[in-house]
């Protein structure tokens, strides 16, 4: 199909990774398979359609509802595995200090991360039920509020 001879036929190259592949496969798995090839065509302008033909003509004939929403859930799990990979390397990874001379961290004042201050929109609903709760700082505090209580109310009695 093509004039340029140091290219292989698109057909020939999807013939070739399909032939690689398990033939039990899902059709969804076997276009996930040639998406590194078909990906680069459609940035050359190819259309979807002629790439669907030769796909047919390679044996892995597709409907384009089923070509479009794998080439999209193929599309996103590249782009999240390339924004977690950039997160990896912009936060590197803190050993915490484990010299026996070392004082241990403050716990957060807050156990409850994330908690608004008011509710009064949908977005305050969203951002209460998306939480994180440390459920072991939430246990210091209120133990530090029954030791601040207690010591309240032995004063008050001592007072008395």
């Amino acid at each position: 199909m093509t004039d340029n001879p140091l290219k292989p036929d698109p057909i020939a190259r999807y013939r070739a990774v399909l032939e690689s592949l398990d033939p039990r496969l899902r059709q969804a798995a076997k276009l996930r398979a040639l998406y590194p090839i078909i990906e680069p065509q459609v940035a050359a302008g190819v259309p979807h359609a002629a790439i669907m033909e030769d796909l047919a003509a390679a044996g892995l004939p597709v409907r384009h509802n089923t070509y479009i929403t794998t080439l999209r859930r193929w599309r996103k799990a590249r782009r999240q595995a390339a924004e977690e990979a950039s997160q990896a390397t912009a936060t590197p990874a803190v050993e915490p200090d484990t010299t026996p001379d070392s004082k241990p961290t403050a716990p957060p004042l807050d156990a409850i991360q994330g908690r608004p201050s008011r509710i009064q929109t949908p977005g305050d609903l969203r951002k209460i039920r998306d939480m994180r709760i440390d459920l072991d700082a939430l246990r210091r505090e209120g133990l530090a509020n029954r030791a601040k209580t207690s010591q309240n109310t032995e004063t008050q009695h001592d007072k008395e």
